[in-house]
């Protein structure tokens, strides 16, 4: 779809002229700021809101990646990190997408984290040139057909999505068939939080349960509608789980680590449920056991992630520095996103332009922290590891490969 209203220049929604939810944090490089030219690209992630966790990672990842840019003597231009909170909501994210667009000095963005606000954006930063490279948005029909989700897609027409993770169609199988062969004694409940991550991740572990020789408790996916009080300012009740537990050996979350935590609250808690629990990325945050009412409660729950959660010291004291705190899962992807985008404008001969950066971006390889990154035609990472952790005593560790 075209949006077609326009304002010097830029294609932008109707409804998202109001330029709000957009900060800068300057170049760190005040001396040489006078010397080079500085460049602007953007973060664009929840900042705020029960789900800001994953946000503030990643943004602390880009902005790190800025600051040792800046410090660096070789490089060719400045750069200022310009985060835009979008609350991790679709409705919110086309606000911010289009004040980055409107920022003729932006070139890209390390982002959206979320799969729904990413969707939401497309075709803003596509209909003008700006690429996006995701740490985190992993729903398949971004850049791929999937039979399983409304619309099918691949919905990156303008091929200026990039993410640097496998996408649901990795994660999902993998999860599901784990399941299935670790814990598929009796019936497996799968739940979605009906976002549009949680859809699409939900359907693919679904799919690879029954393909494993298993059984859906229910039939069917659950639908448990993610509650407000994981929005910004929301107030809400738990989310109870009202499908029957009864022969029920494990139970998969499509969804969020807010909602999620309340989740378990109820089916172990309440509910008093004994079997395995798993959720896949987007509840993989130290904050879903922060968030439990009772945090033994999540001893034993299963979170997997196509991100490595294991970095050396040194990076990590380094990202402490400029966070205040451990990185989360993303931090470094993020950090790898944000290089991957300066080290392609390194690339661009003459003016620099956002078409130019797109370019060097489509055909780039570039060793990163996380993994060497290079993407196919669709915009999907090259690479399809996945990780399996456990909550173990109050902390995420790390089991391995599923």
């Amino acid at each position: 779809m075209k949006l077609g209203i326009k304002r010097i220049g830029v294609v932008v929604a109707a409804s998202a002229l109001t330029l709000s939810g957009v900060a800068v944090i300057a170049s760190t490089s005040a001396g040489a700021a006078g010397k080079l030219k500085t460049y602007e690209i953007g973060y664009q992630g929840p900042l705020s809101g029960g789900n800001a966790a994953t946000g503030l990672y990643e943004k602390y990842g880009a902005q790190l990646a800025v600051k040792q840019w800046d410090s660096n003597p070789k490089r060719k231009f400045n750069i200022k990190l310009v985060p835009g909170d979008d609350q991790g909501d679709p409705t919110i994210a086309p606000t911010v997408a289009t004040g980055f667009v409107l920022n003729q000095n932006l070139y890209a963005i390390v982002g959206p984290a979320f799969s729904g606000a990413t969707v939401a954006s497309l075709n803003i930063y596509g209909a003008n040139h700006v690429a996006m490279v995701s740490p985190s948005a992993t729903r398949v029909s971004i850049t791929v057909k999937d039979p399983t989700a409304s619309p099918q897609g691949p919905l990156n027409t303008y091929h200026n999505f990039f993410r640097v993770v496998a996408n649901d169609g990795v994660q999902g199988p993998a999860d599901g068939t784990y399941l299935q062969k670790k814990y598929g004694t009796g019936k497996i409940l799968v739940i979605s939080d009906t976002s549009t991550y949680g859809v699409g991740l939900a359907s693919q572990v679904a799919a690879a349960v029954t393909a494993a020789g298993g059984t859906l408790a229910g039939g069917a996916v659950l639908g448990l509608p993610y509650s407000n009080a994981c929005t910004a300012g929301g107030t809400g009740t738990s989310d109870a789980v009202t499908a029957p537990l009864a022969g029920v050996s494990a139970v998969f979350y499509a969804g969020y680590y807010c909602d999620f935590a309340q989740v378990v609250d109820n089916l172990v808690g309440t509910q008093h449920y004994t079997g395995a629990i798993m959720s896949g990325d987007g509840s993989d945050e130290p904050q879903f056991i922060t968030s439990l009412s009772t945090g033994a409660d999540g001893n034993g729950v299963m979170l997997t992630c196509a991100c490595s959660n294991s970095q050396s010291a040194k990076w990590s004291a380094q990202y402490q520095a400029v966070a205040h705190e451990a990185p989360g899962p993303y931090a470094a992807e993020s950090f790898d996103s944000a290089n991957l985008i300066m080290t392609a404008m390194s690339k661009v001969q003459g003016k620099m332009t956002r078409s130019k950066v797109l370019a060097q971006i489509k055909g780039i390889t570039y060793k990163g922290i996380t993994k060497v990154i290079k993407f196919n035609s669709a915009g999907d990472v090259k690479g399809t590891a996945i990780f399996v952790n456990k909550v173990e005593s109050g902390k995420i560790v790390q089991l391995g490969l599923e």
